[in-house]
């Protein structure tokens, strides 16, 4: 396989790939595959993402859509404020990439920039929408999770500033999601900080 070919089919294969994916696909060995995509990013066709995660193109790979590359096997969204920013529900943008996932909570620092992963059980994980940009949550949604994580984490309310509510926003599905929630002291927590950050929102 020429060289040119192995760049295409590595590109093909999807905005995100890992090493050993690249090694399977063009049939060389793990450390084989290492040293091609180091070469092409130093050419400028590729980008390490972090440790054995790379993206190949000519194109800056969109943060939102990493999200579930850097939590799989568990499935994952974006959410809390770089939906609401999203959304154009706040104004100023998060310095971090924020993202809901059944995996477990950590920061993850790669080469486009600071991920923060917030663990939500089974039963409140969802309400995204599909997106250009990938699973992004829906405004309700990302209000609740901003909420629930307070409340189950720091066991207070998170302050949401300057905080503006789209057209058709629906309040009863942030009630839908709060009664989901399995701690009478979380979701009591969850709802005042929920009715909280309403009360101070423009619509």
């Amino acid at each position: 396989m020429t060289r040119l070919a192995t760049y295409a089919t590595l590109e093909r294969l999807g905005p995100v790939i890992s090493t050993g994916e690249a090694a399977a696909a063009v049939r060389m060995s793990v450390n084989s595959a290492s040293r091609l995509l180091s070469g092409l990013a130093q050419e400028g066709h590729a980008v390490r993402l972090r440790s054995g995660l790379w993206s190949v193109g000519l194109e800056a790979p969109d943060p939102f859509m990493l999200a579930p590359e850097l939590t799989r096997p568990h499935p994952s969204y974006v959410s809390f404020d770089s939906a609401l920013a999203y959304h154009g529900m706040i104004d100023q943008l998060p310095r971090e990439v924020t993202i809901a996932s059944l995996d477990r909570a950590r920061r993850i620092m790669s080469s486009v920039g600071m991920f923060a992963i917030h663990h939500l059980p089974p039963a409140l994980f969802g309400g995204w929408q599909e997106t250009p940009s990938g699973h992004v949550a829906a405004p309700e949604k990302a209000l609740f999770d901003i909420a629930y994580v307070g409340a189950a984490h720091r066991g207070r309310a998170r302050q949401v500033p300057e905080l503006e509510l789209p057209a058709g926003f629906e309040v009863r599905a942030l009630e839908e999601w709060t009664g989901r929630i399995e701690s009478s002291r979380i979701r009591t927590l969850t709802q005042r900080a929920i009715e909280q950050t309403l009360s101070r929102a423009a619509s």
